[in-house]
């Protein structure tokens, strides 16, 4: 399974991209273009999730332990979802489970697809040629020494 993103611009600088798609609390897939943070170690969501989304927040248990480059402290909560990612040849792969959701507006703008998922593939970040490739079995990479 090969799964392709790419590189485009934002805030300023060139960054890697994914689509996947989360499903919402009404079982729509809805799309979502993820920044690709392999320092993140969870998948997070912009607060504007919450309204896209339909999630009620009346009973979320609010965490702060979360910490970044920003420092620590940044409002969050954990909801059940699932997270769908496409290959061009029509595969899926979905993920179960919880999903992190900022409370603060400020804490990102875009949803960052951290390593719980991206450690489930072979990750390949190629700037030079505009390229954001998820590997997973039976597909697989080589590298070739070129002189």
């Amino acid at each position: 399974m090969i799964i392709y993103g790419n590189y485009r611009i934002n805030v300023g600088a060139f960054r890697p991209f994914l689509t996947g798609y989360v499903q919402s609390a009404t079982g729509r897939w809805l799309k979502f273009s993820f920044l690709v943070d392999s320092g993140a170690d969870e998948t997070f969501l912009h607060s504007r999730s919450i309204d896209i989304l339909g999630i009620d927040v009346s009973r979320v248990e609010v965490k702060r332990d979360v910490e970044g480059v920003g420092g620590a402290g940044i409002p969050y909560f954990q909801w059940q979802t699932q997270l769908k990612l496409h290959s061009p040849d029509g595969i899926e792969r979905i993920f179960g489970g919880e999903v992190n959701v900022f409370l603060d507006p400020h804490a990102t703008r875009v949803p960052l697809l951290g390593r719980d998922v991206l450690d489930k593939f072979v990750t390949i970040l190629d700037r030079g040629k505009n390229q954001v490739i998820l590997l997973d079995k039976p597909d697989a990479y080589q590298l070739i020494k070129t002189e």
